[in-house]
């Protein structure tokens, strides 16, 4: 005999008769007509070759065929809205998992504050944030071991898509109270002329600064040359120098003392990027998370005086405060 799949508008027919003994009951609660839902038994007991129900004028009964089918077809429905309450739960972002790298750099200036939004907006949202070195971040995502990291790379292999998340320019982080943490812009001379605080060669920042430097026939020579940004950020807010880096590193929390002032002459620009699989949509906690970041500025967050991001406050401000 030739057994045809049943299907699930089938099996629920059969299990809401059994359940409320009657198929006008049934009927009912599925918004059919009765004829409708017994053509789908009938349809269900062809297909199986058995009979599922006994009918008398009274009540219907299963028969020991539907009694053995009964349990089995309701775990299915039970497993059938299971997977609807998961696959809603994620398109709602009640539950998932968000997973992906960051640089340390990054991980630190403004990791802390977005974490910590997103987990009281979405508490039932598992995080799984790792810090890693800059060239491990399209690893992780060719290698799946995230869903996508977030940092600046070059010259990407086909198979990673990039979305930008924060666009940036270098500027000179400096101490407030130093003479270049007063301007409003400064130039590259200008910075040079100052003891500045670098990464090593081989970071993509100092790469970017020298390859600037070269096409104006200039070299910088550090007073102090770091492993980590984070060594340098804290080496200028003990008054050791200048640090060249984007501004969204310098978070108005951790450095209260520092603020970014732009670089000009030339402008160089140094966005962060969401680094993903090409043609791989982001989950729906991926993108939540990802929409967040965006809404979030380079103080972690937090609303700060305009000086924090190089920007003298206007002479209208600063005759209020008189």
């Amino acid at each position: 005999m030739n057994f045809i799949n049943p299907s699930l508008r089938q099996i629920e027919a059969f299990v809401w008769t059994c359940s409320l003994g009657s198929i006008t009951a049934a009927a009912e609660r599925m918004s059919l007509t009765q004829s409708a839902v017994s053509v789908l038994i009938r349809q269900l007991e062809l297909g199986m070759g058995a009979k599922l129900l006994d009918r008398t004028t009274r009540a219907l009964h299963p028969t020991a065929a539907g009694r053995e089918v009964l349990p089995r077809a309701q775990r299915l429905l039970r497993d059938r809205d299971s997977m609807m309450n998961a696959v809603k739960g994620l398109a709602d972002v009640a539950h998932g998992k968000v997973s992906f790298a960051v640089t340390a750099a990054v991980a630190s200036a403004l990791m802390p504050a977005a974490l910590a939004r997103f987990s009281r907006q979405y508490p039932g949202v598992e995080i799984a944030m790792q810090d890693v070195a800059p060239d491990q971040l399209v690893a992780k995502v060719l290698a799946e071991e995230v869903e996508f990291s977030i940092g600046t790379i070059t010259s990407p292999p086909r198979e990673i898509a990039q979305e930008t998340l924060i666009s940036d320019q270098l500027s000179a982080i400096c101490r407030r109270d130093d003479e270049l943490g007063r301007r409003a812009e400064v130039s590259w001379d200008e910075v040079l002329r100052a003891p500045c605080i670098c990464v090593g060669p081989g970071n993509g920042i100092r790469e970017l600064i020298d390859a600037t430097l070269a096409r104006k026939g200039r070299k910088i020579v550090p007073a102090w040359e770091v492993a980590f940004l984070t060594t340098a950020l804290s080496m200028t807010a003990q008054g050791l120098g200048v640090t060249i880096t984007p501004s969204y590193l310098v978070a108005y929390l951790q450095y209260p003392m520092l603020v970014a002032v732009p670089l000009r002459n030339p402008i160089v620009r140094r966005n962060l990027t969401v680094i993903s699989r090409t043609g791989r949509s982001l989950s729906p906690a991926a993108r939540r998370f990802v929409d967040l970041l965006k809404t979030i500025n380079t103080s972690n967050g937090n609303e700060e005086p305009a000086t924090a991001r190089g920007k003298r406050p206007s002479r209208r401000a600063a005759e209020r405060k008189r």
